[in-house]
């Protein structure tokens, strides 16, 4: 909720929606949660690392926020504080953020720090039987008639 002193007491509250704020973390978890081998020391610090980041992230697309706000939604007041360069500015940050900033990072942050640090498996082989290089085991393969 923004909240101030010059608003009426008896005007509505504006505010900005929080799922804006979150859809980008659990978005991240997801992907994180389907990563082979999430658990091991490089990748848990990728998924912290990323968290952080997304934290940081956060609280500029709350300014981003607040500020497209005061820029373009009090009207008169708007007009005298902020410049034309300066309101569409911060509407473009705000609108950039909640239509492709949070799904980017999310995806970027997994794919860079999570992803690439998560090894494939125990013995550092693809589970998959087909992706190896040999192509498929032994025990797989089908058998000649004898």
């Amino acid at each position: 909720m923004i909240d101030r002193a010059d608003f009426p007491s008896t005007s509505d509250r504006p505010s900005l929606p929080a799922d804006d704020l979150t859809f980008d973390v659990i978005l991240f978890l997801a992907l994180a949660a389907t990563t082979p081998g999430l658990f091991r020391d490089r990748a848990v610090r990728g998924t912290l690392a990323s968290l952080a980041i997304l934290f940081a992230l956060h609280v500029l697309a709350l300014v981003a926020g607040v500020e497209s706000f005061y820029a373009t939604r009090l009207g008169a007041w708007s007009a005298v504080h902020y410049g034309a360069f300066t309101r569409n500015l911060w509407a473009t940050a705000t609108h950039f953020w909640r239509l492709v900033g949070c799904y980017a990072a999310a995806f970027l942050l997994w794919w860079l720090l999570v992803r690439s640090t998560a090894s494939p498996g125990p013995s550092g082989r693809s589970f998959s039987p087909a992706a190896s290089p040999g192509g498929p085991s032994r025990a797989s393969r089908r058998r000649g008639k004898a």
